[in-house]
């Protein structure tokens, strides 16, 4: 998204007003990308993170009785990457292990340190995990009990799994150098969560790489994790009309600003003006869902797509102002007064007394009312306007005009209309 800095000096600064621009603004250009993923939200991620702490609290404890000595393992970082930029993030000297979904052919892969696995060979061969090398080839005994170890541990993260509402896990392929066979597309969505760990005292560290396509099938299921379903004959269909309400498109627009003006002011902009919104570009814009706010956030790109950031979600909501709509035949008569077709005074009066609210949006799309509701300060909202499209002018919730997005010279958002539609 390119946002252009005005040089030119109002005469009136403070005036919410319609000029035409004589000199051609000088654009200073700075694009901001939001392409990191955001497909995990704040609600889902945090879900994740409660079953994974009951899965660490249970594996610590079942280890600790298996290898005979303190176990400790807790959530570390959790943070969304690609699936490239999450492998790239793993240790060196690790062991990938494949975790797949059943017989379904979705996988999640999980890193454990080998220092980690060294430890607890030490430990189940009766030694002491602080004893235990940094680094040894595996004998064929370290890979069969190894393998064992880690089908444990898959199996202790399949009891969470289950309890999110996926399907069991069991585990694949062992690698020592490479992927476990684990084939994800580089720009895959991916939730990196990383554990802190350690054996007898000695630290160690796991991982798990969790991409979007195991977690899309389970969304749903996700989000109502925790949720107690009401009790009586009335549960299922409670149940279904809240799944129907969550699963309901809603209309996002992002709204630069806004300004009132008579309909004959508006009629008098033509490609090279410049129309003054409210609101300063310090504040960035405003996200609605419908006519209702859901926060604000910064302009920018996602890909090749416009996208907003959002920067806060806990201010009270504000309705959009209503307005009398205006249609293409009523635009369509307004021009006519305009250009002279309605004679006498009265026309000009007319066009005088009737004002309009004028606004400019980055670009719209729609979401699912229950994910809309899961926004949170840095997700992302990707718009469905390609991210060199012009910005849109609306009358009345009519579109009139396009044009380039400018920060005027008091700091205000501004267009600079391009094209009358």
């Amino acid at each position: 998204m390119a946002v252009s800095q005005s040089g030119e000096q109002s005469e009136q600064p403070s005036a919410l007003k319609i000029e035409e621009q004589q000199d051609a603004l000088e654009p200073r250009i700075r694009a901001l990308d939001f392409s990191q993923p955001t497909k995990f939200t704040t609600e889902i991620r945090r879900r994740i993170v409660a079953a994974l702490e009951e899965f660490c609290a249970e594996l610590a404890a079942d280890l600790t009785n298996e290898l005979k000595t303190e176990v400790e393992l807790s959530v570390g970082d959790v943070a969304q990457h690609t699936w490239a930029g999450a492998k790239a993030s793993l240790p060196a000297d690790s062991i990938a292990i494949a975790v797949q979904e059943g017989d379904v052919p979705r996988h999640m892969l999980m890193s454990v340190e080998l220092r980690f696995l060294l430890q607890a060979l030490e430990c189940l061969l009766g030694g002491n995990a602080a004893q235990a090398p940094s680094q040894r080839h595996l004998s064929d005994i370290d890979l069969v009990l190894g393998k064992d170890l880690l089908t444990r541990i898959v199996a202790e993260l399949s009891r969470a799994w289950e309890d999110l509402g996926g399907p069991p896990l069991r585990r694949g392929e062992l690698d020592m150098e490479g992927d476990a066979g684990v084939l994800i597309p580089v720009t895959e969505p991916t939730l990196l969560v990383a554990f802190a760990g350690s054996l007898g005292g000695a630290p160690s560290a796991l991982s798990l790489l969790i991409p979007w396509a195991v977690i899309e099938p389970i969304a749903a299921s996700i989000r109502s994790t925790g949720i107690t379903a009401p009790a009586g004959g009335e549960a299922h269909e409670r149940e279904g009309l809240r799944r129907g309400l969550a699963g309901a498109k809603v209309l996002l627009r992002a709204e630069v600003g806004s300004v009132q003006m008579p309909i004959e002011r508006m009629l008098e902009l033509n490609p090279g003006s410049l129309v003054r919104l409210t609101g300063r570009a310090e504040e960035g814009v405003v996200l609605f869902a419908e006519e209702v706010s859901l926060g604000r956030g910064r302009p920018g790109r996602s890909g090749t797509r416009r996208a907003i950031k959002l920067e806060s979600t806990g201010e009270a909501a504000i309705s959009a102002e209503r307005y009398a709509k205006l249609g293409r035949a009523e635009l369509e008569r307004a021009r006519a007064h305009a250009d002279g077709a309605g004679e006498g005074p009265a026309g000009g009066e007319i066009l005088r007394s009737i004002f309009v609210r004028v606004w400019a949006e980055l670009g719209r799309t729609h979401l699912a009312l229950g994910r809309a509701l899961e926004l949170m300060p840095g997700a992302v909202v990707e718009l469905d306007q390609a991210a060199q499209s012009p910005v849109e002018l609306f009358a009345n919730g009519l579109c009139f005009a396009n044009g380039s997005l400018v920060v005027t010279a008091e700091g205000e958002w501004g267009v600079q209309v391009a094209e009358l539609i």
